[in-house]
């Protein structure tokens, strides 16, 4: 598994995200993200994430039905999708 992560971060590209306290808070206020992953959003919106892991699943099902903005995978669905590419 270790190898698998080196290499995977050897593929990333990494970038630092500011998130405004007031976009966090209209995004909370919309309704449609919870309010307690309005920053973890952002961050993957303003940083162009082209796939979402994560283990929230109230999280990842709203990601997929109501913004349809990235790839959303759990962590294994991401293992089963990508591990053969590293």
């Amino acid at each position: 598994m270790c190898g698998l992560l080196a290499r995977l971060w050897q593929q990333l590209q990494i970038d630092f995200i500011f998130v405004y306290d007031q976009d966090i808070q209209a995004i909370a206020y919309a309704g449609i993200i919870p309010r307690e992953d309005a920053g973890v959003y952002l961050t993957a919106k303003q940083g162009k994430a082209q796939c979402f892991v994560s283990r929230n699943y109230k999280l990842i099902r709203v990601l997929v039905e109501q913004t349809q903005e990235f790839e959303c995978l759990t962590p294994r669905e991401f293992l089963q999708k990508y591990a053969q590419k590293f």
